[in-house]
């Protein structure tokens, strides 16, 4: 007998021998399933999204998702489920580096907060019983939307800004409501942090400085994303034709994008109140273009 079937026949039954060997077979099945590049990518990504989120107020699945689909090869439902599960990790950093700056408004995160968390859980449910290809449809729809109000920005003129920015404040439980249930209904469906809605919607109905909204943004995520991504795991195997999937399948994916993400955010926040706002928009406009494009492209060609 050699010494690995010896070790194989061994009694792993005493105090602790048997659940430590499960623990551990459990977490080579999970965590240490996916091959090296698959990790170094996820690296990646996660850099780049954990800095687009601490710079323009987003959760940054709207990075992490397209790329989970598109360079990984992974269906839509599991790659929302892992950016959702990340988005706390870069939501937190950028909100205490803008609690540091000043740039927190509590008043306005109460309004926001209670509707939020109830709109995304009613936007997961929705999720789950859209099929991959016309949930890859809405998400390519929201990026062309996410692309319009960002390029907005780049070449809106300083007499633009000021105008918009000059209208006096309206912050109050009715208008961050409607902000809170559109956002956060929106984060559920389309599997992301919720900013990319939150800070547009937050400055036009609450007519609050952009800085302060992308700074309220990360806040509230900070909240919705914990049950948002809890729930989305949760519910994972229960969608239609999604394969053999289990309630941790997409958290093997979303352990190897929070450090950098949590970097990257942390990076992102502190550069908000140094880079040119435009610039940044720009860059992203392009990845978000060519992500839009992808996901459009591959639907029509799925339907014809």
């Amino acid at each position: 007998m050699t010494r690995m079937e010896a070790n194989d026949t061994q009694d792993h039954s005493g105090p602790c021998g048997g659940h430590y060997y499960q623990r551990m077979g459990w977490l080579e099945e999970t965590i240490w399933s996916i091959p090296v590049w698959e990790i170094l990518v996820l690296a990646g990504i996660g850099l780049g999204s954990g800095m687009l989120g601490g710079l323009l107020g987003i959760g940054g699945a709207v990075v992490n998702t397209p790329a989970i689909v598109l360079i990984l090869a992974r269906d839509i439902h599991t790659a929302q489920a892992a950016s959702m599960s990340v988005t706390f990790f870069v939501a937190a950093p950028a909100a205490y580096r803008h609690w540091k700056c000043g740039g927190l408004r509590f008043d306005l995160i109460r309004a926001i907060v209670p509707a939020a968390l109830i709109g995304i859980l009613l936007g997961v449910t929705a999720s789950i019983w859209m099929p991959d290809q016309e949930l890859r449809l809405i998400f390519g729809v929201f990026l062309i939307y996410v692309l319009y109000v960002n390029f907005r920005r780049v070449i809106e003129t300083s007499q633009q800004r000021e105008v918009r920015t000059s209208r006096p404040e309206r912050v109050n439980i009715k208008r961050g409501t409607v902000v809170g249930s559109v956002a956060g209904f929106g984060a559920g469906l389309l599997g992301i942090g919720g900013g990319l809605i939150t800070v547009p919607l937050t400055q036009l109905m609450c007519r609050c400085q952009l800085r302060q909204c992308i700074a309220c943004s990360a806040a509230v995520m900070c909240v919705t994303s914990l049950v948002g991504a809890t729930y989305k795991n949760i519910t994972l195997p229960n969608v239609p034709n999604i394969g053999d999937v289990h309630w941790w399948t997409a958290l093997t994916i979303g352990v190897w994008l929070i450090p950098t993400c949590f970097l990257g955010s942390w990076i992102g926040a502190r550069l908000t109140y140094v880079l040119p706002l435009k610039l940044v928009r720009s860059v992203f406009c392009i990845l978000v273009a060519l992500a839009s494009w992808k996901f459009l492209s591959s639907f029509i060609e799925n339907v014809t």
